[in-house]
């Protein structure tokens, strides 16, 4: 059974080759519109998934929703907290440790906002099969023309306590990420000048950047530009502000430090970002710009070249390059071509390649195995140190990573023909098991792994289009759960564990099992 793809609107993070969004986006407030931030809570930082001292367990209330849903596996059979929302499933953002939601003028949660209309053209995503729609965490909680009053609140995922509130008029709240790659959350406002008679109407948007505990990390003007919409914050990268600059990008820190220019050497080359990706690509080579310390770079970037692009890396502090592709050794699994040349060496048949993360030291990179494969890449990690492969696996064009960084998963491809999931254990890359295309299975298209990845949440279409849940071990293969309603896929905060949910019950939040 084929499953053709449509995203539900809740998505989990995720790398894809080729293009899936890395950098979370945002926006921005004007100080004039903010109100001070009042603080509540002043307790130890994030993460860590330490359980709650007695004094802070929320305490049961005569309003607050009780549970009536399925068990979910991974998690306690009853929620650590629920919140009573008004018959609304309310939006949330989930800024690692903290949870975010809102309230407008009245007092009611703000609804979920579909992350698909945050920019102008959502029709066309994916057409190229290289630019999916967005996906990753809810990103999205608020847009809209002109600034709105709003209440900010800040929760304590372990126990729903409010550590701060902030009182915005703000025209957009998204998810981003800050420099330590911890996730952070942009309040924006935008106000237009109307003409004078002599200079045309004026736009000006800011963005200010909060932590999880609503702290000001810092602030800086944005430019609305017909790509990203009303979702200005699309222009920002973990902490810097991404600008067009000639053939290639600037990226300026968020509240100031040193900026850098994203190389892009060869005669006609052309460096772009998409906001709708997060993605700077350069022929047939895309990376995040910002990721891990580091920011990309692109030499050889001119498609026409008779050399392929080659990706580097250099240290946003001191601007020197660390790594690049062109010395990598091309791993295993990958067709190379002979051009006859001695004197230049065997490329890679497809020259497409991307990268993906970097972390503990070491950049993981996909190469699209064959020219004639769109769809099989391997994967291959690199020491930055040494630049020596440690690491090398086949993988698919888009891979859901586990938290726990020991499995992947082949995700669904917006817009694709999908067959079903693979799961991978890695780094070794040893596949536990695989759908197969013909096999009469239900094509599983996963969401999300647990933190501990004992448990992988995804989706499943009946044959009359029906969108249900369903719960698997990951190592085992066995079915845990089954035809949860979609709204019971719960969303997993990686800083501590817990798995939530929004329905239109109530918000729920459960504690890890065990």
């Amino acid at each position: 059974m084929l499953h053709h793809h449509g995203a539900p609107a809740e998505r989990c993070a995720r790398t894809a080759a080729g293009g899936t969004p890395h950098s979370a986006v945002t926006l921005a407030l004007s100080l004039a519109l903010l109100t001070a931030c009042t603080a509540v809570d002043g307790g130890e930082p994030d993460g860590g998934g330490k359980k709650p001292a007695p004094s802070d367990r929320p305490t049961a209330t005569a309003t607050a929703p009780a549970y009536d849903g399925p068990r979910l596996p991974g998690f306690a059979a009853k929620p650590a907290w629920s919140l009573a929302t008004g018959r609304t499933a309310p939006g949330v953002l989930d800024l690692g440790g903290t949870l975010l939601f809102a309230r407008d003028a009245s007092g009611a949660y703000l609804k979920d906002l579909d992350d698909a209309k945050a920019f102008l053209e959502p029709d066309t995503w994916g057409d190229d099969r290289r630019s999916p729609a967005p996906q990753g965490p809810n990103r999205v909680l608020h847009l809209s023309e002109a600034p709105q009053p709003l209440t900010l609140e800040f929760r304590d995922t372990r126990t729903g306590k409010l550590r701060a509130s902030l009182k915005a008029a703000t025209d957009s709240v998204t998810l981003t990420g800050w420099r330590d790659g911890a996730p952070a959350v942009a309040v924006g406002t935008s106000r237009t000048a109307g003409s004078d008679g002599l200079s045309a109407k004026k736009t000006t948007s800011t963005v200010t950047v909060y932590d999880g505990r609503g702290r000001k990390l810092g602030a800086t003007p944005t430019t609305r530009r017909p790509e990203t919409g009303l979702y200005s914050a699309a222009a920002l990268s973990d902490g810097y502000r991404v600008d067009p600059a000639g053939a290639t990008v600037r990226l300026t820190p968020v509240g100031g430090g040193t900026a850098r220019t994203v190389v892009c050497t060869e005669e006609g080359a052309d460096c772009a970002y998409d906001p709708r990706t997060g993605l700077v690509g350069a022929a047939r080579a895309t990376a995040p710009p910002v990721l891990g310390g580091y920011y990309a770079g692109f030499e050889n970037a001119n498609v026409g070249g008779t050399d392929m692009v080659r990706i580097t890396l250099s240290d946003l502090a001191t601007g020197k390059k660390v790594w690049s592709s062109a010395d990598a050794e091309i791993p295993p699994g990958v067709e190379l071509y002979d051009n006859g040349d001695p004197d230049l060496e065997p490329m890679p048949d497809s020259e497409t390649l991307s990268l993906l993360r970097v972390t503990d030291g070491r950049v993981l990179v996909a190469w699209q195995a064959s020219q004639s494969d769109a769809d099989t890449w391997v994967h291959a990690w690199y020491d930055l140190t040494s630049g020596d492969l440690t690491d090398s696996y086949e993988a698919t064009r888009s891979v859901l990573l586990a938290p726990s960084g020991d499995l992947a998963a082949e995700d669904a491809v917006p817009g694709g023909t999908f067959t079903g999931t693979t799961v991978w254990r890695l780094p070794d890359g040893k596949r536990l098991w695989s759908q197969e295309e013909g096999a009469d299975e239900t094509p599983l298209d996963p969401v999300r792994f647990t933190r501990d990845g004992s448990v992988l949440y995804g989706y499943t279409t009946a044959e009359d289009g029906t969108e249900h849940g369903l719960a698997v071990d990951p190592r085992t293969r066995e079915v845990l759960a089954e035809e949860l309603p979609v709204d019971h896929v719960p969303a997993v905060d990686e800083a501590t564990g817990y798995g939530h949910l929004s329905t239109t019950d109530g918000f729920h939040a459960f504690a890890p099992a065990g």
